[in-house]
């Protein structure tokens, strides 16, 4: 039975899982580039450690999510990194959004060390990691995948099994495909509609309810129309995956001509500096092109209509 977790990794989305770990009870061990984020573990009995490798000695369990395929290279095959501290018999899963490639190495070399290993991504963004509700893929052996999966069920709301490793990485960049896809939809389509002089918060109400309906496109939809940003999933990172697609579909000679287009509008609206900023500023790199802001359109100021007395020259 897994009693003992090392997660590495306390970003947006980790910070929530490691959060939900504790929570479960789970005897917890964290680490992050920037120590400072391990704080507000350390005062909920969590153990800090310096480096990777301090961080998976001991523990049944080894948990990461990281942000690129460079970051698994430094903290999983680096100097202190994860395999210097490893041993046999332990368990690692890498939750990180990578190439299928990158998880396939992974896979090799805990394998030589004795360590079991699957590749198990999320959908989802801040919020659904906070709440332990989560989109969970995984692939590898399986009967490690049914040792860990009450584990995943912590942290998520769905678990998904895709067989042989590298199976789940492939599932999340089909994923991201589309999730990249519909967000360049609704810039398009929001863009299209004011230009059109329709009202759109009418056009959301369609959106919620037609048979091209969304939670991403209601949710992004209804915060593009109040300028609200704020980062769920960051507009960088969307950009990031959609590299790793164009890779991983080019190494299948999968055409994917409408990611093109997306790709060069979200480089557009990272060199415009919206980086940082929710992967739905994507639609301003195309406010830009088109001249127009997308937003709700003020409320009509009612008439204020007076209640005041006749004099007595104009009583009846």
């Amino acid at each position: 039975m897994i009693k003992t977790i090392s997660y590495l990794g306390l970003g947006t989305m980790g910070s929530g899982m490691a959060a939900n770990l504790l929570k479960a009870g789970y005897e917890l061990t964290v680490w992050n580039r920037s120590a400072e984020k391990c704080e507000p573990f350390a005062r909920k009995s969590a153990r800090i450690a310096d480096t990777p490798a301090d961080a998976v000695r001991d523990v049944d369990l080894i948990m990461y999510i990281l942000s690129n395929d460079q970051a698994v290279e430094d903290v999983v095959f680096g100097a202190k990194g994860i395999l210097s501290g490893i041993k046999e018999g332990q368990i690692a899963i890498d939750m990180s959004t990578v190439l299928p490639a990158t998880s396939l190495r992974e896979q090799e070399v805990y394998a030589k060390h004795g360590v079991d290993f699957l590749d198990a991504p999320v959908f989802g963004s801040k919020q659904e990691s906070a709440d332990a509700k989560l989109w969970i893929l995984a692939a590898g052996n399986k009967a490690i995948f049914e040792e860990v999966k009450p584990v995943l069920g912590h942290l998520g709301q769905t678990v998904h099994y895709f067989g042989k490793n590298g199976n789940a990485a492939a599932m999340k960049l089909v994923g991201n495909l589309i999730v990249a896809l519909e967000m360049e939809a609704l810039a398009e389509g929001l863009i299209l509609a004011q230009k059109a002089g329709l009202d759109l918060k009418t056009v959301m109400e369609v959106v919620k309810v037609a048979d091209f309906r969304s939670p991403l496109l209601v949710s992004n939809g209804q915060n593009i129309l109040k300028r609200d940003f704020s980062t769920n999933f960051a507009l960088k990172l969307m950009l990031k995956d959609a590299g790793l697609i164009e890779k991983f579909a080019e190494s299948l000679e999968s055409p994917i001509p409408a990611l093109h287009v997306a790709k060069k509008n979200l480089e557009s609206a990272v060199a415009l500096g919206f980086g940082t900023e929710n992967a739905s500023a994507l639609i301003k790199a195309l406010e830009k092109e088109a001249g127009v802001e997308v937003k709700s359109a003020p409320r009509a100021k009612t008439p204020t209509i007076s209640h005041r007395q006749p004099t007595a020259a104009g009583r009846l």
